[in-house]
């Protein structure tokens, strides 16, 4: 009998023993798991960039006056072409060069160019000043100064600086706000 006594306190002890480290007694809970670093690759930020085919900036306005002149035996011929518009400039994402360094990404933005022009060819404004012999400027030539005041509106827009700057840190916030959604990202540096 003190066997059998002695072998139902054992037993007992032990599952007491045993219930209170599975509750929380002495026993230590194992450390959580560290997660794996998590490793950028070039792929992942082009194909977050290529989500969009443009990066752009908020349109600007823009006026352009040009002016021709001619003479010849009928007298002379001078015409102003007055020319009003909005534009929007921007990037194609495949232009954008990008680099990882761990956690790092460096972005190197091409200059932004004009994608989209609109210069309202019946709304231009046109003055003319010729001798009584003159005929007026046949539409070809008319067509000729529109387009010519279209280069140089694209010129002068490509070559203003504070337009150019303004575009530049508006498109590098729209990326940087891109980049920043990708796991891991701890940091955007533009060149």
């Amino acid at each position: 009998m003190f066997k059998k006594t002695a072998a139902i306190v054992i037993l007992t002890s032990g599952i007491v023993l045993y219930a209170s480290n599975a509750i929380g007694g002495s026993e230590t809970a194992a450390p959580a798991p560290t997660p794996a670093p998590i490793i950028l690759h070039e792929a992942t930020v082009i194909s977050a960039l290529r989500s969009e085919a443009r990066i752009v900036a908020p349109t600007g306005k823009v006026t352009k006056t040009i002016s021709q002149q001619d003479e010849n035996f009928w007298g002379h011929r001078v015409y102003k072409m007055t020319v009003n518009g909005s534009f929007v400039l921007g990037v194609d994402t495949q232009d954008i060069v990008v680099s990882v360094e761990g956690n790092t990404i460096t972005v190197r933005m091409p200059q932004p160019k004009v994608v989209s022009l609109d210069l309202p060819y019946d709304e231009m404004t046109l003055t003319e000043q010729k001798s009584l012999l003159r005929k007026e400027l046949p539409d070809d030539e008319l067509k000729a100064l529109y387009t010519k005041a279209e280069k140089a509106v694209r010129k002068d827009i490509a070559q203003d600086r504070d337009v150019q700057a303004k575009a530049e840190r508006q498109m590098e916030q729209a990326v940087e706000q891109i980049i920043v959604k990708i796991n891991g990202v701890s940091q955007v540096i533009f060149q």
